[in-house]
């Protein structure tokens, strides 16, 4: 008797409702109970990779390629913070979900992002230093054309409004968290690499304002203009811009989390069939 002949099955490029909410949550629990230097390692980490990104937007315009050519090659941070595996404080917002459905709980939210934002800017701020020392920039007397542009970025960036910096900071994070949304639907590499550049693509080149990529652009801005290492930290400036920037940042990732159609079904799931707080 001859055996029956089955179809192979149909390859589907994204998770399930089910299985996206299943992922989330594991993966919000897992980033909730992960040891502080643990936590601090990979956000220095993801801090030199956004940096790294940052920098070849600074490239991109040195030689004339403009900001959607600048967008997409910043796109490669957040790329590598996707696929390589780090914690980024913009991207860590998505852990609401978890704490609002009663996951674990809201000091544990805490106490990531308070962990991981200090791990961003220590790897940016020192890839910064770094990047000034290894004379990419010029000399503190002879600044190259790289080196004009990086201060004349973080000038730029210190003088706008609190107002603007936080808007810029919103709409930002919208596509920041929709891009790791995306891509963590999808199920190949290719995919969430397209998924993390088209929008990181697009917040470059409207000019939208993210925390952790200017926590290298103005320190590096600022080594460039004659400031040392220890005086980057000090610098009003800098959190002149930072603070604006971060808050517009957590507020425009709670809106794409609790407004966006794929979250608020994940939110009924989660509240109905998870457990409470660990």
């Amino acid at each position: 008797m001859k055996a029956k002949h089955t179809e192979p099955a149909m390859y589907e490029p994204a998770l399930t409702a089910h299985e996206f909410s299943m992922k989330i949550s594991a993966l919000g629990i897992k980033k909730a109970n992960t040891e502080g230097w643990q936590l601090f390692l990979l956000a220095l980490l993801s801090g030199l990779y956004i940096s790294i990104g940052a920098h070849l937007f600074l490239v991109a315009l040195e030689q004339g390629m403009g900001r959607i050519v600048g967008g997409a090659v910043f796109s490669v941070g957040l790329v590598l913070v996707v696929i390589a595996g780090a914690e980024l404080f913009t991207g860590n917002i998505i852990m609401l979900v978890g704490a609002v459905t009663r996951l674990f709980s809201a000091r544990k939210v805490l106490r990531n992002w308070l962990v991981v934002y200090l791990g961003n800017f220590g790897g940016a701020a020192l890839f910064a230093w770094g990047v000034w020392h290894a004379g990419l920039l010029g000399t503190p007397d002879q600044l190259n054309k790289l080196g004009e542009l990086a201060k004349n970025v973080a000038q730029t960036k210190i003088a706008l409004s609190f107002g603007a910096c936080f808007l810029r900071g919103v709409f930002c994070n919208m596509l920041v968290i929709l891009a790791i949304i995306m891509a963590t639907l999808s199920k190949d590499i290719i995919s969430k690499i397209a998924c993390c550049v088209l929008p990181i693509m697009a917040f470059v080149a409207c000019g939208f304002e993210h925390c952790v990529a200017n926590m290298y652009l103005i320190p590096l801005g600022l080594l460039a203009g004659g400031a040392s290492l220890p005086q980057v930290p000090l610098s009003l400036g800098l959190w002149h811009n930072l603070v604006p920037v971060t808050l517009g940042n957590i507020v425009g990732g709670v809106v794409i989390l609790f407004m966006h159609p794929n979250r608020i079904r994940q939110l009924h799931y989660l509240w109905h069939g998870h457990k409470r707080p660990r």
